[in-house]
C-alpha cells in the first residue's frame, strides 16, 4: 500500500458502504476502494452479482466484504441497511443507486411507481446521509459521495421525476458540503452525463438508439477513480465538463462559488452557526 493509499484509508476507512454496488460505476468504486485497503459493504438487489463481486474482492485484495441484499426504494431501506452494517465504522458512504427504469412521459407511469423512484432518490438518500454523516461528524472525518446525473441541472422531457429527484440529491449534497466542509467530512456530488454500464446500454437499446451497443462512452473505472481523487474538492464535479482543460469557466467550481455566496447571504437571516 502506498503512502497516499494509507492516508486515504485513514481518512475514509476502515469501511466503505457502496449503495448500488453490484455493477457499473458502483462495482468500479468497490474495486478501487478495495485496492486501497478499504473493507466494503456492497448493497443492491442482485444477490448473485454481489456474491460474485464479494469473492473477487476478497480473493484479490484480502479485504472484508459484507453483502446486503436490499431494495433501496423500500420505506425501511435505510433502517435495514443500518442494522446490517451494525457497529462497523463507516468512513465513506457512496450512494450510486437511482436510475430511471421508466423513461416515459409523466402520466404514462403510475404515481405509485413514481413514488418508488422518489423514495429511492430522495428519502433513502436523506436518511442514509443523516445516519452515516452523523457518525462521521462525531469522529471528525469521513466522506459522502452522491453519484448523480446532469439531469439534476434542469427539466428534461420524459424524465420529469428523474430530473426532480436527482435535483433533490444535488441540492442536499451541496448544502451538506457547506455545513460539513470545516468539520472534517468531505461531500461530493458526481454528476455524470453518460457512462458505459449495462444499465445505460440496455436503456439505449430499449429506446432504439443508433449504435447503442458500440457507441464510445466514458468508462465506469475512470469515473470512479476521478471521483475519489476529487472527493475533497466538493461540492460538485460535473463530468466531462470539469475535466476539459479548454473550459474557461468550469461548471463545478462555479457551483462551489454559488453555494458559498448564497450561504453567506442567507447567514444574515438564518444565522451562521
Amino acid at each position: 500500500m502506498s503512502v497516499s493509499d494509507d492516508a486515504f484509508l485513514h481518512r475514509y476507512g476502515p469501511w466503505a458502504v457502496i449503495a448500488g454496488g453490484s455493477h457499473g460505476v458502483g462495482a468500479a468504486f468497490a474495486r478501487t476502494l478495495a485496492e486501497r485497503g478499504l473493507n466494503c459493504v456492497l448493497v443492491a438487489r442482485r444477490g448473485g452479482t454481489l456474491a460474485q463481486l464479494k469473492g473477487e474482492l476478497e480473493q484479490r485484495y484480502a479485504i472484508e466484504v459484507l453483502v446486503v441484499i436490499q431494495d433501496l426504494s423500500q420505506p425501511d431501506a435505510c433502517e435495514r441497511l443500518l442494522a446490517a452494517v451494525g457497529d462497523r465504522q463507516v468512513g465513506l458512504f457512496i450512494y450510486n443507486a437511482g436510475g430511471d427504469p421508466y423513461i416515459t412521459r409523466f402520466l404514462d407511469t403510475s404515481a405509485e411507481d413514481w413514488g418508488a423512484l422518489l423514495r429511492l432518490n430522495c428519502l433513502t438518500v436523506m436518511q442514509c446521509s443523516h445516519a452515516f454523516g452523523a457518525a462521521m461528524l462525531e469522529r471528525g472525518q469521513g466522506g459522502l459521495l452522491l453519484v448523480g446525473s446532469q439531469a439534476a441541472l434542469g427539466g428534461i422531457r420524459k424524465l420529469a421525476m428523474y430530473t426532480a429527484t436527482k435535483g433533490f440529491a444535488l441540492n442536499l449534497g451541496e448544502s451538506l458540503w457547506a455545513e460539513w466542509k470545516d468539520l472534517g467530512v468531505d461531500v461530493l456530488n458526481l454528476l455524470i452525463g453518460t457512462v458505459d454500464t449495462p444499465t445505460m446500454r440496455d436503456a439505449m437499446v430499449k429506446l432504439n438508439i443508433a449504435d447503442a451497443l458500440t457507441m464510445t462512452l466514458p468508462k465506469a473505472e475512470d469515473l470512479a477513480l476521478l471521483a475519489l481523487e476529487q472527493l475533497s474538492n466538493g461540492p460538485t464535479l460535473i463530468h466531462p465538463e470539469d475535466t476539459l482543460a479548454q473550459v474557461a469557466n468550469a461548471p463545478g467550481p462555479a457551483r462551489r462559488a454559488h453555494v458559498l455566496s448564497k450561504s453567506a447571504e442567507a447567514a444574515v437571516f438564518i444565522g451562521n452557526d
